[in-house]
């Protein structure tokens, strides 16, 4: 049995399951599936209904923490993510929670700014097997979802944009206090995975879904010509925090990615097949 991580490949917490993978260097293959439908494909699964989820041969495990977890304790002859027995084991927990908190203000004002552009759509469903007219339903149910679920709509982002700042502050204190490379511990750790995966769509680290030579139509690269100046200079402001320059040395340096993180589809994880 193949070892298969389900995603979206534009989503942060998929890249931070992916990079999971890679620092343990394990062989897998992506599986994408369409935002909404994939609670019911995952839920009877995992038991839990976000992404990204591993089916590790047969078992299966839902959230990217938890995927740190067991691939840890699965594979202990690999390198590890955690720092077991160590001191430094509290504080990667503790900054993988910041992470996460991170993580979702990152994706509410990312989505407040772009949800109405075509960059979105293009990266959630690029080259999924449907119909003209069951994409154009998928994409339409998606941007409603996104607005209802993670409130990204314009009049949240000065209070999206406090909240982040306020918990990037926490991250700086962070970066400013670590002694190497790596932001708690002596190694790459799901701390570093964690914290860097969850503001890469802020960053842009090349390479990622989120880099500008990532997207393939025509449309979706003229849109980025029209992000707003706002959206910008959070951008840049990001990269000249302490955090930012942290995050995109680590990707520089630390990210042995595969370049898989389009993934494929499979007939029984599209609109068609659920």
């Amino acid at each position: 049995m193949t070892r298969i991580l389900y995603q979206f490949p534009l989503s942060h917490f998929a890249e931070k399951g992916r990079w999971l993978l890679d620092a343990k260097g394990l062989d897998y293959h992506i599986h994408n599936l369409h935002p909404g439908l994939h609670r019911f494909f995952l839920w009877p699964r995992t038991r839990v209904c976000t992404i990204p989820a591993l089916n590790d041969r047969g078992h299966w495990v839902g959230d990217s923490t938890a995927i740190a977890l067991y691939l840890d304790a699965q594979y202990p002859d690999r390198p590890s993510l955690l720092d077991a027995g160590s001191p430094w084991r509290g504080s990667q927990l503790a900054i993988n929670i910041l992470a996460d908190r991170i993580g979702e203000k990152v994706r509410q004002l990312v989505m407040s700014h772009l949800i109405d552009t075509p960059i979105p759509v293009a990266m959630y469903f690029q080259d999924a097997p449907v119909s003209a007219t069951r994409r154009r339903m998928a994409e339409a149910t998606f941007r409603a979802a996104v607005k209802y679920l993670y409130k990204a709509h314009p009049r949240h982002i000065p209070a999206t944009r406090e909240a982040l700042a306020t918990l990037l502050d926490q991250a700086d204190m962070l970066a400013r206090s670590r002694h190497g490379d790596f932001i708690a511990g002596d190694t790459l750790s799901l701390a570093d995975i964690a914290l860097c995966s969850m503001i890469g769509p802020l960053l842009l680290p090349p390479g990622t879904p989120w880099s500008a030579d990532a997207l393939d139509s025509e449309e979706a690269r003229h849109a980025t010509t029209q992000i707003s100046p706002d959206l910008l200079a959070v951008q840049q402001a990001l990269r000249e925090r302490p955090v930012g320059q942290y995050a995109l040395h680590i990707y520089n340096h630390h990210r042995h990615a595969n370049g898989n993180w389009r993934g494929q589809w499979h007939p029984s994880h599209s609109i068609q097949g659920l």
